[in-house]
């Protein structure tokens, strides 16, 4: 039996793979026994949370355990994402640096991140720090551009 987090994990890694060009490899990255994120190449941290509600806001409350967990993957993997899966609406990625600027995870024992779309519009952002300064679009286009720069700054120091 598939638990209802497997569901939108799959949903990521899959998006992930139908959008880029590169050949993509992903690994569990584990923390005290449990599957918290994945690795994708070996270098980019992939954290992947998920709301069931139906429509806009959604929010998403972070345990002291997930809080570490995202730490954790922070530190191993500099330049990782967090994914957030608003039900059916679509996915949402954000750099870490995004997300420390809207998560103080000292302030309170449950951080909290709030994402709503107006219909046809992009995505407002808010956590217990406070907003993004942006609208971000729906998807996980950010991660294969991190993804590419790497990509091409490896090739330019080999040459």
């Amino acid at each position: 039996m598939l638990d209802e987090y497997e569901f939108y994990q799959g949903a990521v890694l899959r998006q992930l793979v139908v959008a880029s060009d590169l050949s993509l490899s992903f690994r569990p990255f584990e923390r005290e026994g449990r599957i918290a994120a994945f690795v994708m190449n070996g270098r980019i941290g992939i954290y992947v949370k998920h709301s069931s509600k139906r429509m806009s806001p959604w929010r998403f409350t972070f345990t002291i355990e997930q809080a570490a967990d995202l730490l954790d993957l922070e530190a191993r993997y500099p330049g990782s994402f967090l994914v957030f899966v608003c039900e059916s609406d679509g996915a949402v990625a954000l750099s870490f640096a995004d997300l420390h600027t809207l998560v103080d995870f000292t302030q309170s024992d449950n951080a909290w991140i709030s994402i709503s779309r107006p219909p046809r519009a992009q995505y407002q952002i808010a956590g217990n720090r406070g907003e993004l300064d942006r609208k971000v679009p729906r998807g996980v286009g950010v991660i294969l551009e991190e993804t590419m720069a790497r990509v091409r700054d490896r090739y330019a120091a080999s040459r």
